[in-house]
């Protein structure tokens, strides 16, 4: 496991984890999520602004769950459309 400093909404964090790269996205994002919230309801204490900033990234990945599962849902769709073709094909003579 290896240690990355990062600088979250003004902190600096010194976190640890598998991958650095990733948790310096992560870090990135959450930082970016909070300037954002910041900007539209500024003088905030940070708690508030993490806050808001966790519930934007929830529902973001909530968002982007539900898609996942509608697009894996017309996956397993078209291949059993495909099955069914291939099974009718090969059972004409």
């Amino acid at each position: 496991m290896e240690s990355v400093s990062v600088n979250i909404y003004n902190s600096e964090y010194k976190l640890r984890g598998e991958d650095p790269d990733q948790i310096r996205r992560a870090a990135t994002l959450v930082d970016q999520q909070m300037r954002s919230v910041a900007s539209k309801v500024p003088m905030q204490p940070a708690t508030t602004t993490a806050v808001l900033a966790a519930l934007n990234t929830a529902e973001q990945l909530i968002s982007e769950q539900t898609i996942a599962q509608v697009r894996s849902a017309e996956i397993v769709e078209q291949l059993n459309a495909l099955d069914l073709a291939l099974r009718q094909m090969l059972e004409t003579p």
